[in-house]
């Protein structure tokens, strides 16, 4: 698959680090789609600001000192998105070892937040489905990010908020096909 890509000759000098379009003055060679390589600054810039608001994100979530570990909410978050799992589906979706797997299920069932049922086609296997006291808690943790994201929005300038409106789908397209 061919990406679009961006010349190397480096963001505008706007300061908001959009790249030029002919409007701004920048012609042929200066678009993101003019030639086949990806502008490694660009790209370095995308990896450290996405890697940054992971971590941001993170820690505003562990700050609450009742907040889950990241991993059980990306494990309780998946059950509530695909529904009953095995744990190995469970873990293969979450990019684990079915052992670290097993360890994150015990303890989400003993704190009541999944619940473990046999499996009705096999009965050596077991599933696992988010409780309702899981799914406030995932609630809870995206409440928490959610008010976090929006205080560093409202600090931005209405022009850096319509140029994030305006990248939101690529950059939902971008983590979709990376899942």
């Amino acid at each position: 698959m061919t990406v679009p890509v961006r010349s190397t000759s480096g963001p505008s000098s706007t300061g908001r680090g959009r790249y030029p379009t002919p409007a701004d003055g920048g012609g042929k060679g200066t678009g993101p789609h003019d030639d086949d390589r990806l502008d490694p600054v660009f790209v370095a810039t995308l990896r450290t600001s996405i890697t940054k608001l992971a971590r941001s994100q993170r820690a505003e979530r562990q700050r609450d000192p009742r907040a889950l570990p990241f991993s059980l909410i990306s494990a309780l978050s998946t059950l509530q998105r695909m529904g009953p799992l095995t744990p190995t589906q469970l873990a293969r979706l979450e990019g684990v070892r079915k052992p670290s797997m097993t360890r994150a299920l015990a303890t989400l069932i003993e704190g009541g937040l999944a619940i473990k049922e046999n499996d009705e086609y096999d009965g050596r296997q077991f599933i696992v489905r988010i409780s309702d006291k899981g799914l406030s808690a995932v609630a809870e943790s995206r409440r928490v990010v959610d008010g976090w994201y929006s205080r560093r929005l409202s600090q931005l300038s209405r022009q850096d908020l319509a140029d994030l409106m305006r990248a939101g789908g690529a950059l939902a397209r971008l983590a979709d096909e990376t899942s």
